[in-house]
């Protein structure tokens, strides 16, 4: 039976499906795969449960939307914690801005266009929010229309300098701003699209203000959400942290359905895969057990010899071929080689943790210059691979290109577009650099030194060497033609 309506023509399956469609809600109640019949059933689940007691706490959960998959989870989660006799209330965007991260240079939709995407957007969000029942309201609902006037006339004239410095009520708020302009350029240059800072700024203050109204009104016990760096999330972020409401932060890990969550305690600190002083105490008490070890070589082999990645796309084929890359590089066999392991320079990791530099690009540059003077060892930098197919005329690989036409013998580029595996990278080289790359631990998995310009969420183990501010950072270049490989122990420490 199951087979039967594989059967059926097409043009009578989508027009039964019409049909159903059109009928009350009631009737659709009948048919398992309509929205309405798994409403129905939320809907009884909750009612077996019985409603939240009037003294249970509120979980808020921020959630603009644009991003439906994150929308998924997180309605999920709030369900979960209803029927766990929790009250929870999300708070979901009803465009009363029109600059949210869903806008992208890349896509070439002039300024003008851009609520031409709210209605869908708003509407796909409010369906699966009423599927689960779970309530909401509007970020729109707390920012009455004076206010949002208000607000508007108060970044007439905005330049990236001012949305640098925005503040609202005393609270931080350009940091954000900024974070979104950068994502939004995808490292193209701002000039000629000026008029974006006043909109992102403007978003910044209406979050902020409705953040304000909304945790004044419900009085949470805890603020849920994903991102918490752009306009959309990081204004109502810093406002629960300035207000000493617990927040927790989530989001997609290197695994299939798997996901990260870090209660976020310090404004500048908000890295979701950063272990907690305590937990990592607490590794530090066990050595791997025979499960962990091969669930570990296991992801590795998938990872690189498979190609299961979720955070890298198009990954090159292994091939150990490491003597090719030699000689089409000219790389010397009496120098030690260095990877520089380049990230995004829009990524917004940057905005998890301090770094030593202002950007990724002021990293890269003043990193080239150190090296370049530097000659006892071979550097190689490696441009992120995204970048063969992603920004390629704005990012990393240009800067240099543009910045450094003739860069000294010991000094070389390999491309984004290079036929190299990561691992083949990995073993090419004897030690790596980076800010926070994920490279770099791996690295140490493999018990090569690895420098870094900022605190990943690996660093400060025992096992990097953490260049906190840039003079510490130089000092480190400086003495990479004598870091030897990891020691036993530390080699310990980066599987922990």
């Amino acid at each position: 039976m199951a087979r039967v309506k594989d059967k059926i023509p097409k043009k009578l399956r989508d027009a039964a499906w019409l049909a159903i469609n059109r009928m009350p809600a009631s009737a659709q109640r009948l048919f398992p795969h309509t929205d309405a019949h798994k409403s129905w059933q939320m809907k009884r689940l909750y009612e077996r449960h019985g409603p939240p007691p009037p003294e249970a706490p509120t979980i808020l959960f921020w959630i603009p939307g644009g991003m439906p998959l994150l929308l998924h989870v997180e309605t999920v989660i709030a369900a979960a914690l209803r029927l766990r006799g929790y009250n929870v209330h999300a708070i979901i965007c009803d465009a009363p801005y029109r600059a949210c991260v869903l806008r992208e240079i890349t896509e070439g939709v002039p300024l003008e266009k851009w609520r031409d995407a709210c209605a869908s957007c708003i509407a796909s969000n409010r369906q699966v929010l009423d599927l689960m029942g779970i309530p909401y309201s509007s970020v729109g609902d707390y920012v009455p229309a004076e206010k949002r006037e208000e607000l508007w006339e108060r970044t007439k004239g905005f330049d990236f300098g001012d949305a640098r410095s925005l503040t609202h009520d005393g609270l931080y708020v350009g940091n954000n701003v900024t974070s979104t302009i950068i994502r939004y350029l995808q490292g193209a240059e701002l000039n000629g699209h000026e008029d974006i800072v006043r909109e992102y700024s403007y978003t910044a203050l209406v979050t902020a203000e409705a953040a304000k109204r909304a945790y004044d009104r419900f009085q949470p016990a805890r603020v849920f959400m994903s991102h918490g760096v752009y306009v959309d999330w990081g204004p109502a972020l810093q406002t629960a942290l300035k207000r000493s409401i617990p927040v927790t932060g989530w989001k997609a890990s290197y695994l299939t359905s798997r996901f990260f969550f870090r209660h976020v305690h310090e404004p500048d600190r908000i890295d979701f895969h950063k272990l907690s002083n305590t937990a990592w105490a607490r590794r530090l008490e066990k050595p791997l057990s025979e499960e962990e070890e091969e669930s570990l070589k296991r992801f590795l082999d998938r990872r690189y010899h498979e190609r299961v990645s979720f955070d890298m796309k198009k990954m090159h084929q292994y091939r150990g071929d490491v003597g090719r890359i030699r000689a089409k590089y000219r790389i010397e066999s009496d120098k030690p080689v260095w990877g520089v392991m380049a990230h995004i320079n829009w990524d917004s990791v940057s905005d998890y943790s301090p770094m030593a530099y202002e950007s990724f690009d002021d990293w890269m540059v003043d990193t080239i210059d150190c090296v370049s003077r530097i000659t006892d060892v071979q550097w190689l930098i490696k441009i992120h691979p995204v970048e063969a197919y992603d920004n390629p005329a704005s990012g990393v690989q240009r800067l240099i290109q543009r910045r450094y036409p003739n860069l000294p013998d010991h000094v070389k580029v390999i491309p984004a577009e290079e036929e190299l595996s990561p691992l083949e990278f990995f073993e090419l080289v004897d030690g790596g650099v980076t800010v926070y790359g994920t490279s770099g631990l791996e690295l140490c998995l493999m018990g090569k030194p690895v420098i870094l310009a900022g605190e990943a969420h690996y660093g400060g183990k025992g096992f990097t060497y953490d260049g906190l501010n840039i003079d510490c950072y130089r000092r480190l270049l400086e003495r990479a033609p004598s870091i030897d490989a990891l020691p036993d122990e530390q080699l310990r420490l980066a599987r922990l």
